[in-house]
């Protein structure tokens, strides 16, 4: 409460205990102060296992605190068969109303995107289309944030033989529908781990790429709210490891977050285009 000069007690979310997997956690919170939580579990899968019947991935819970994060609601289960190391996105709606994305198992083993409202009356929406088929886990979730205006911006990566390298699509309907998937990166140069941060109609799209000797964020960027993009442009490099690249605000100002072994972490402010 003191802007990070110091921390509470942890205390524990997940309100099973069991030693599986409680993982990529997501969090947001609203102007009501509401805390939520959602993250991937395997509790449900492992009591199928128990049970000797099949289940297939794992599922995706949350929580909520209506205190201010000192203590949480029980955890409820939003969805079952999801990716089992897919990260979790997690954006608040313009009424406080946090909306989640995943990677779903769909049908047998199709591994797209799915989205949903933690409203208690919404209902699963699937967020891509490419019938990606997989009996893998792909350790690429999506990235999703909501403008002021009410308008949803996700990008995701895939490798389905037809849509293969970095997607964006936006709604303007809560989710229920979205526009034709947008395509982006360099697929020569392994594009990954795209993230994305709306201001208003200004939003910013950035990613990783690798040439073979060294990793590159690019940057691409629209000031109509997502219809029309820039070029791409480089905002960061390194030649040694890294880790994902992740876009954040700080009133109208927006800046990469990029940590490197080589760099060390870096806040970088990102260029605003003036065309």
């Amino acid at each position: 409460m003191d802007g990070g000069k110091t921390f509470s007690a942890p205390i524990t979310v997940n309100d099973n205990l069991d030693p599986i997997t409680h993982r990529f956690e997501a969090m947001g919170a609203n102007g009501r102060g509401q805390v939520y939580l959602a993250w991937l579990d395997k509790r449900d899968n492992a009591a199928a296992k128990k049970r000797e019947e099949k289940y297939s991935g794992i599922a995706v819970y949350y929580a909520v605190s209506n205190d201010g994060g000192q203590s949480f609601q029980p955890n409820v289960n939003a969805a079952d068969h999801t990716c089992e190391c897919c990260r979790v996105a997690l954006a608040m709606d313009t009424d406080g109303t946090p909306v989640i994305a995943w990677r779903h198992i769909f049908g047998k083993n199709v591994r797209d995107h799915a989205m949903l409202r933690l409203d208690g009356k919404s209902q699963l929406v699937r967020l891509s289309h490419d019938n990606w088929e997989i009996d893998a886990c792909p350790h690429h979730g999506p990235a999703l944030s909501i403008a002021p205006d009410g308008a949803y911006h996700a990008v995701w990566f895939s490798n389905a033989p037809e849509m293969r390298g970095l997607f964006y699509a936006r709604s303007s309907d809560q989710g229920k529908s979205f526009s034709s998937p947008f395509s982006f990166g360099n697929l020569k140069a392994q594009p990954a781990h795209p993230y994305v941060l709306s201001l208003g109609k200004l939003v910013f799209i950035a990613w990783k790429e690798f040439d073979g000797e060294a990793t590159r964020i690019n940057l691409i960027q629209s000031s109509d709210g997502g219809g029309l993009w820039t070029e791409p442009e480089k905002i960061a490099a390194t030649a040694d490891t890294s880790d994902h690249p992740l876009l954040i605000a700080a009133g109208e100002k927006a800046y990469l977050s990029w940590n490197t072994v080589k760099e060390g972490y870096r806040l970088i402010a990102l260029p605003e285009n003036t065309q």
